[in-house]
């Protein structure tokens, strides 16, 4: 599958025993997505990337001179845009100085890699009605937090803190089930559910990331209360179906700094919460809002937040805008990784999202169409599915299929997953779906751990 960002003219073919740490491989001997790697085209950093390689390829094509996208500049480990010091090394300012210490810290995947990763300790199968109740009664404190900000009145933080914890003992407990109803979607109800949806993804991450319980809920919070200060904005520009003017994009950008102040006047606030509130939309090399600031002036949080918030952005219908695809919307991310979004958290959280997340909607090779319930990490291409359409689109009675088992030669590659549907199209809707028998899957494969394994 040719890659249209990569000159062909520069490209060797290399047995996967040649492979070398630093060689950028621009396309497999096989379609990408009949592999775990999710983009086209990555620098090879890590030993595993390399087995990976040898287990799915007999070879590969790199590039014999230059990268395409493998020579971004580490925004950890530049003073973007910073003066000049002497060659003495005096004139250093603050910001300089905690730049430069910052080189020695560990990177978000090294850090990660000493925690334990969160054990699965519920089946989807339990864990859904418990979920739901948590997704409902958080939409409901999200509804009410948004019309205390467009009243300009102090948000009610505890009741956030209550729902999120509540939704982070859930992701806790098993992360599929609530991020199976993040992708229940309304474009009349946009902003409300894009809050809820970012909290949960954020969460999501938070515990790929094998971040602590305390550190979940302040993510979780952040994430819900990121666009607080949108409330403050003319609904007329908010929900504008055209192309915003120069000038309403201004206004626009004020919801930044109109949450921080929302935020800053509420009782028990958290301080994490209200750096996400006026952080999301920096980038990492210093051309974000409002204020420009670079990578290094940036937290954990608000790196995190950006990506979720872009990525639940890009997969939802707007106004002005239609949703793409989970794959689409992940290689967009992949593609800023280094500019607009941290290059580390941006990798992970493509690792961890995959192309086919939970209540994904395929059509398969031989037409027929289900519904994605669960994956193993490593094994995100070849999840488990409930089949809802034959191959004539007609309903069909309840049958799970484990996609893996094409790999394992007892299922042919017809069964494989052919295109991604939008909710709703040949009359599957994700909402009307019937949860609590779907759920029954995933204690009959092994596709997803079971309580007590971690995912």
């Amino acid at each position: 599958m040719s890659n249209p960002f990569i000159d062909r003219s520069n490209l060797i073919r290399v047995p996967v025993s040649g492979i070398k740490l630093g060689m950028f491989v621009a396309e497999l001997d096989r379609p990408w997505l009949e592999t775990p790697f999710l983009l086209q085209g990555f620098v090879v950093r890590h030993m595993s990337e390399i087995r990976k390689l040898q287990e799915y390829c007999d070879y590969v094509y790199v590039e014999k001179q230059g990268r395409t996208w493998g020579d971004k500049k580490d925004p950890f480990r530049a003073n973007f845009g910073l003066p000049k010091r002497h060659a003495d090394g005096s004139g250093e300012s603050g910001m300089q100085k905690r730049a430069k210490s910052s080189i020695t810290k560990k990177s978000p995947l090294e850090v990660m890699m000493t925690s334990s990763p969160h054990p699965v300790s519920e089946s989807v199968e339990a864990e859904h009605p418990v979920a739901r109740q948590a997704y409902e009664s958080a939409n409901k404190t999200v509804g009410q937090l948004l019309e205390q900000a467009r009243m300009g009145n102090a948000v009610d933080t505890e009741a956030a803190k209550e729902v999120v914890t509540d939704c982070v003992d859930s992701i806790l407990r098993n992360p599929h089930a609530l991020l199976w109803m993040a992708k229940i979607k309304h474009v009349d109800h946009y902003t409300m559910e894009h809050c809820l949806n970012v909290c949960i993804l954020a969460v999501a991450f938070g515990r790929h990331l094998r971040l602590p319980k305390e550190d979940l809920v302040k993510l979780g919070v952040g994430g819900m209360l990121h666009d607080i200060g949108k409330m403050r904005v003319p609904p007329e520009i908010l929900n504008k179906p055209d192309k915003l003017t120069d000038e309403e994009f201004e206004i626009i950008k004020t919801h930044t700094e109109e949450g921080r102040k929302l935020l800053m006047k509420s009782e028990g606030s958290l301080s994490s919460a209200i750096d996400v509130a006026i952080n999301h939309h920096e980038r990492v090399d210093g051309k974000g809002y409002p204020r420009g600031l670079f990578a290094y002036e940036l937290s954990s949080y608000s790196r995190i937040i950006a990506i979720v918030d872009a990525f639940d952005a890009m997969t939802s219908d707007r106004c002005y805008d239609q949703a793409r695809s989970t794959l689409d919307a992940l290689k967009e991310i992949y593609r800023h990784r280094g500019t607009h979004f941290d290059e580390d958290y941006s990798l992970e959280f493509i690792q961890l999202m995959g192309p086919y997340p939970p209540g994904t909607i395929v059509e398969l090779i031989n037409g027929y169409v289900a519904i994605v319930l669960s994956s193993m990490e490593k094994k995100r291409h070849l999840p488990l599915v409930k089949l809802v359409l034959d191959q004539d689109k007609q309903p069909i009675g309840e049958e799970f299929i484990d996609l893996q088992d094409v790999q394992r030669g007892t299922l042919t590659r017809e069964w494989l997953i052919r295109k991604v549907l939008k909710d709703g199209e040949n009359g599957v809707l994700l909402e009307n779906c019937p949860v609590r028998m779907a759920v029954s899957a995933f204690n009959v494969s092994d596709s997803t751990a079971q309580p007590g394994e971690s995912e």
